[in-house]
């Protein structure tokens, strides 16, 4: 009887601290995932020369202007395209295959959790008549803020495109 006693009082003693501990955890797990702002880029266009998958969309991540420039060119039109500025952001660019019809592409989501950026983004196809006869080959560009991140993963419409590396991430 002495010793149901003790327990009760620990018990009561320790249920808030147990309580505390368990929610505080499950904010550090909500808190892990950090959302970004995005700013689309328009007027660019893919390089000829730029290494791209065959039939699935490309991710390209741009720390530093060279390889941003060496990989996207800006469109001849009219409207010169804005610059982004690497010294505060990082460019992600997304190519998909080229087609005559080309599809609508928006981006939904960009976020890192655990060190990896992913970029989520909707491609939808365009269901117009077109009487185009051209290839196009319909690009992405937007800029996030800087991050360190040890990896870069592609989401079109829910299902996982490319993974690439840090290390890769400068070429493709």
């Amino acid at each position: 009887m002495f010793f149901s006693s003790i327990y009760q009082r620990v018990i009561r003693l320790y249920r808030p601290i147990c309580l505390l501990f368990l929610f505080s955890s499950i904010s550090l797990l909500a808190l892990a995932q950090t959302n970004l702002s995005f700013h689309l880029l328009g007027g660019y266009l893919l390089s000829t020369d730029a290494k791209v998958n065959k039939g699935k969309a490309t991710l390209f991540v741009f720390q530093e202007a060279d390889t941003f420039t060496d990989t996207f060119k800006p469109a001849t039109t009219s409207k010169r395209p804005e610059l982004p500025n690497f010294k505060r952001d990082m460019v992600i660019g997304i190519a998909t295959p080229a087609t005559s019809k080309p599809p609508r592409l928006s981006v939904s989501r960009v976020f890192v959790q655990d060190s990896t950026l992913t970029v989520r983004y909707i491609r939808l196809a365009d269901t117009t008549k077109q009487t185009q006869t051209f290839v196009v080959q319909p690009t992405l560009v937007f800029s996030i803020p800087k991050q360190t991140v040890l990896r870069t993963r592609l989401i079109e419409n829910g299902k996982l495109i490319q993974t690439i590396k840090q290390t890769e991430s400068a070429t493709n």
